[in-house]
């Protein structure tokens, strides 16, 4: 992919590089294309961008490119250039939707409603009711793509849209892509206690879900961030809750389901693997990592490689430090040795 000559104008300022702590993650997955088109919008050239996504058809991909390239930090000017630009296409709008979304959740903060300054508020709410109408002008000009109704998801939950609207939007992504691993993904969160659901509503999806996938499917993961957002909120639940989080993972029940779940994907002879494998990958790995299976902890973390995707790791802080101490913990288990050096992996 050839370079622009020049810039249509000065990039934007960048953030001073902050010192890496614990392994390097990478949130594209390490996937080269994505990497190339990151460095291509940091100057301003979004062109060769919008006639990759205008071409990208597997839904699953087209649904990786635009997420991960639209977490830009701030708001950048070609966003609006984009889209008058190329009027007859619901590529700009969908991404510069699916931007105003990620630019929203930096306005509220990842945390609880509790954390959220006052005066977030107004401009969270703003920047997703913006995002929301781009998101729709874009599922009407192409009523195929299943992405701009994915992507929708999270503006539903963020403006507290409340579940039979959150579950209608699912309803249009599964109508046009029955196993659409993101939104499946994004349902978790949304009839997950901490949102709108409970427990009993979040494990009933993704039992539902698990069942109705074949084998080798990516959304089987989802049996395995249930469990993960269960532990997550137990230590807010009652008194006794960090003692209940801290035993959660060691319950027979919750490590055979999960392990079945990762037989029925990751570990299934008919998986294939794709553009979303790391993420499937690093769910399964934390999970054995909170169960000490260490042994499947491993054999993940040997698929993995370098490529440490920072969720689910950051649940428990910088995941490039959780990433780090579990494999340690999993290497001195099996093999009592010393902890492998920084920058090695596992062979």
């Amino acid at each position: 992919m050839p370079l622009f000559k020049k810039a249509s104008r000065p990039p934007p300022a960048q953030p001073a590089a902050q010192p890496q702590k614990g392994l390097p993650t990478d949130e594209l997955m390490g996937d080269p294309a994505a990497h190339w088109f990151r460095g291509e919008l940091a100057q301003g050239r979004w062109q060769e961008l919008h006639d990759f996504l205008d071409g990208a058809r597997d839904w699953d991909d087209r649904n990786f490119y635009v997420s991960a390239l639209a977490d830009i930090n701030g708001r950048p000017d070609w966003l609006d250039e984009w889209v008058a630009a190329r009027p007859g296409s619901p590529t700009p709008l969908l991404f510069r939707g699916t931007h105003r979304t990620l630019w929203a959740w930096q306005a509220r903060g990842s945390g609880r409603a509790t954390t959220v300054a006052t005066d977030a508020w107004a401009v969270f709410h703003g920047r997703l009711v913006e995002a929301d109408r781009d998101l729709a002008r874009a599922a009407a000009m192409d009523g195929a793509d299943p992405t701009p109704h994915a992507r929708s998801l999270w503006t539903a939950i963020g403006l507290q849209l409340g579940q039979p609207e959150i579950r209608r939007r699912f309803g249009e992504v599964t109508r046009r892509h029955r196993g659409h691993v993101a939104a499946h993904s994004s349902m978790i969160q949304a009839l997950a206690a901490k949102w709108y659901g409970s427990h009993e509503e979040m494990f009933e999806f993704a039992r539902s879900a698990s069942a109705q996938a074949p084998e080798g499917h990516s959304v089987h993961r989802v049996i395995a961030q249930a469990h993960l957002e269960k532990w997550l909120n137990l230590s807010r639940e009652s008194p006794d809750g960090k003692a209940r989080q801290a035993a959660y993972f060691s319950d027979e029940p919750v490590k055979n389901e999960i392990r079945w779940a990762a037989d029925r994907s990751i570990r299934s002879p008919g998986y294939t693997t794709g553009r979303i494998t790391p993420g499937d990958l690093n769910i399964f790995a934390m999970c054995f990592s909170l169960m000490h299976d260490f042994d499947a902890l491993l054999e993940q973390m040997h698929l993995i490689g370098p490529l440490i995707h920072p969720s689910p790791w950051n649940y428990q802080g910088d995941p490039g430090v959780v990433y780090e101490g579990a494999r340690n913990r999993a290497l001195q288990a099996t093999q009592g040795g010393a902890p492998a050096g920084r920058g090695t992996w596992v062979p």
